[in-house]
């Protein structure tokens, strides 16, 4: 979804992704702590505190002169797209050494972060009525399917990780960014990584 609105906090412009990304990732923090307790909430607290720190302070290496001019922009900036993806990559990794990857949380966690992010972008921003009500509805049902099955079957997860992916292409189709930026790229990695990671921890476990 296209950025099209600005939040105003404390006389400081905000885009409303940077927001609605804040709100995804508080709301996953929640779901997973009620949905599989205190140590994978713990585990998924940290993952995000290492996405959101390499993703914002991405910016301080490639703009460092305007930094150090306003220290307060890198509230309202970040790294881009490539900062986003070092960050999203550096809290797989570190899901992996901390063995939870292939897990029914992360899935869970991964699936809520992109609803609600999809979902608020699509409440806060304009992007036409199609591309907004296709976008609540998908990702909405695909939400409420997670948090009832993603602790289900090894099948089943593998199923839920590719109707992610399907539920994203679909929604991408309607929408004016299409399949370009990091919402999609995001979900792609993620959903192929998820089922790398089922597969190889079976193979552990049959060895």
């Amino acid at each position: 979804m296209q950025v099209t609105e600005a939040i105003t906090l404390f006389k400081l412009s905000v885009p409303s992704s940077q927001l609605s990304a804040l709100v995804a990732l508080i709301a996953a923090y929640i779901l997973i702590r009620v949905r599989f307790g205190s140590r994978l909430g713990g585990l998924y607290g940290d993952a995000a505190f290492y996405f959101v720190l390499i993703w914002k302070g991405s910016y301080v290496l490639t703009d460092f002169g305007n930094f150090l001019k306003a220290p307060l922009s890198l509230l309202y900036y970040n790294g881009g797209l490539t900062g986003a993806l070092a960050g999203l990559l550096a809290a797989l990794f570190f899901i992996w050494r901390k063995g939870a990857a292939g897990t029914p949380a992360v899935l869970m966690a991964a699936i809520a972060v992109q609803s609600v992010y999809q979902i608020m972008m699509a409440l806060m921003n304009r992007n036409g009525p199609i591309a907004e009500t296709v976008t609540i509805a998908l990702f909405g049902a695909l939400l409420i399917l997670t948090v009832f099955r993603a602790a289900s079957s090894i099948l089943w997860q593998r199923q839920l990780a590719a109707l992610f992916v399907a539920v994203h292409f679909m929604v991408a189709a309607v929408q004016p960014e299409g399949f370009g930026g990091l919402p999609f790229v995001s979900t792609v990695i993620f959903g192929l990584s998820h089922l790398i990671f089922l597969s190889a921890g079976r193979r552990l476990n049959d060895q």
